[in-house]
């Protein structure tokens, strides 16, 4: 053989090569074009729409009335059902902690702080260990929302109330 037609042969082969190999591509990508096509799309949640569990407006000067639960109490006069629920509070001016054990949905005042925990939750024995606590923090004197909502002992992070001097966080609930 020439030496022209053995190089007309090795050029042949490596186009017949690449050839094959953009066939074997542009196959696997229409099987994974067709895998998508069948893959389908969950519906955008409008957040509007969505109704929150805790999130009603609560009347500052009338805590009392708003929960009417029957509540039992023992000898010494002290609520048998009552939850209790603990965070702790950071001044961060003067680098002061406190912790703080708060009867659920019941008022209590720190400082200029008005904090109303309504509701605690411990996971259970087979999940992952987890507090939340769900609060409702007012300012004291002009009435106005500072909070709303789980903190969760975790992953504290997460949902953190945004106040310049006071940062709250969950230690546990019993």
């Amino acid at each position: 053989m020439s030496a022209l037609r053995k190089e007309t042969m090795i050029i042949l082969n490596g186009y017949h090569n690449n050839l094959s190999k953009f066939i074997f591509i542009f196959f696997i990508s229409l099987i994974f074009v067709s895998y998508a096509e069948e893959i389908k799309v969950a519906p955008l949640i409008n957040l509007d729409e969505i109704e929150p569990t805790y999130d009603e407006e609560l009347i500052l000067d009338n805590f009392e009335n708003q929960y009417t639960e029957s509540k039992q109490k023992d000898a010494a006069g002290n609520d048998v059902n009552a939850k209790i629920a603990e965070i702790s509070i950071l001044n961060k001016i003067t680098t002061n902690v406190d912790t703080i054990k708060l009867t659920l949905k019941e008022d209590y005042l720190y400082q200029e702080l008005k904090i109303h925990p309504i509701d605690c939750h411990l996971s259970g024995p087979y999940e992952k260990s987890e507090i939340g606590i769900y609060l409702n923090i007012h300012h004291k004197d002009s009435k106005e929302k500072i909070f709303n909502g789980w903190m969760l002992k975790s992953l504290p992070s997460i949902s953190s109330m945004e106040h310049p001097i006071y940062d709250i966080w969950v230690e546990d609930c019993f």
